[in-house]
């Protein structure tokens, strides 16, 4: 036998002699320490749960199981096993999940767990069906590329079908191992593997991947539901990693709905306007994405601006010593306009806006539409424009 083999024996010997599990006894955490234990438990079996009610538990018991694997915790993942187990989770389950590790930890952790889990299952009389992999060797890609498209679209699907031979090795291998031999095992459904997975890269802290993850989660689930379930993983890797993982959320879930908005972007008989460039330089006195397309430069001012929906700008005055103020010409869309202390007024193609020098106001699209006008510089003596505070989401929350 080999040198390395007997040194893995003996390690994981070691750990379950100290952890006492036997067929006589009950599986238990390594830890003596009752005031360490006490925060613990109060943390991971009271405060956490309560402050996450959207995830099922038999999902909660999952990612607990795969951030025990992927922490490395013997004694505390022999202990979440039966604790499972008594939960009513199959030991088929048990062991999808910590197969669903392999791929991210590596097989060193993944085997360990494994032997843990099974002599959970051997000391409490546990049987197991160990013919739970669906794929063949002339099938696993296939089958791996509609599970990988399915969950991050068709493009990924595509490229592992294109052959071993036409693509770099790594997407064959993504293809045929990580999602042909894995994802499309008995014991767990697709969604479950790909929430396992996150919390997997939450416990790893690999951002890149976290992110892309997070994204296939947004598709199945709310991001309520997905930041629950990764405040799931904090008591196993700390704050450093949660804070992360919840920053990737933020920005995936914006990045979503950016996605989703250029979806509906407005073709090119929408207006006799162009949409024009990303309005940058006003962004930030902007809620949400506006284009601007100078119609004019000369004589008088005119800008085509084009909002996208639920887009507004911040109160604001046009000042002038004489003369100034604006003229908003609306030209496609729905969109309000709206003059400090009195109701918003709803504006669609052809509406006219006279907005005298000195008047307190807000233009902006309607929450369900794109839309467009035409935004023209009264001449003044004296003009000058002063931004103000954005318009709440309260105050616009309640326009239709």
């Amino acid at each position: 036998m080999k040198l390395g083999t007997i040194m893995t024996m003996l390690g994981m010997g070691a750990v379950l002699a100290a952890c006492d599990c036997c067929p006589q006894g009950e599986a238990k955490a390594l830890s003596q320490d009752k005031e360490l234990r006490a925060v613990m438990d109060n943390f991971t079996q009271n405060e956490v749960p309560a402050a996450t009610p959207l995830v099922e538990k038999r999902e909660v018991e999952l990612i607990r199981l795969v951030s025990l694997v992927t922490q490395q915790s013997g004694a505390l993942l022999q202990e979440e096993v039966a604790t499972a187990l008594a939960q009513g989770l199959t030991p088929e389950e048990i062991l999808e999940a910590i197969y669903q590790c392999a791929p991210y930890t590596g097989f060193p952790r993944t085997v360990d767990a494994v032997e843990i889990a099974r002599s959970v299952f051997k000391a409490k009389n546990v049987k197991v069906d160990e013919n739970r992999g669906t794929v063949t060797a002339q099938s696993r890609l296939e089958a791996g590329a509609d599970a990988q498209g399915t969950l991050f679209g068709q493009t990924f699907r595509d490229m592992a079908k294109n052959g071993k031979s036409g693509m770099p090795t790594i997407n064959y291998f993504l293809a045929s191992n990580c999602f042909g031999d894995y994802y499309t095992r008995k014991g767990l459904d697709l969604n479950t593997r790909e929430l396992l997975t996150m919390a997997i890269l939450v416990n790893l802290g690999t951002e890149p991947q976290l992110k892309a993850h997070i994204g296939a989660n947004l598709k199945i689930r709310t991001a309520e539901y997905v930041e629950q379930a990764i405040y799931n993983c904090l008591p196993y890797c700390g704050y450093p990693r949660t804070l992360n993982a919840l920053r990737l959320l933020k920005e995936a879930v914006a990045e979503t709905k950016v996605a989703a908005v250029a979806k509906t972007m407005p073709g090119k008989d929408w207006s006799v306007f162009p949409v024009g460039k990303p309005n940058d330089a006003y962004a930030k006195y902007f809620v949400g994405k506006s284009y601007l397309d100078m119609i004019s430069k000369e004589q008088v001012g005119v800008g085509n601006v084009t909002f996208e929906p639920a887009c507004r700008n911040n109160w604001h005055i046009h000042h002038a010593k004489k003369g100034g103020g604006q003229i908003l010409i609306a030209t496609a869309g729905r969109g309000y306009y709206q003059e400090w202390g009195k109701p918003a007024v709803e504006l669609k193609p052809g509406d006219v806006v006279n907005i005298p020098a000195g008047v307190k106001h807000w233009h902006g699209a309607a929450p369900d539409s794109w839309f467009q006008h035409l935004a023209i510089e009264v001449p003044g003596e004296g003009t000058s424009n002063e931004w103000l505070e954005p318009v709440s989401d309260e105050d616009y929350g309640k326009l239709k």
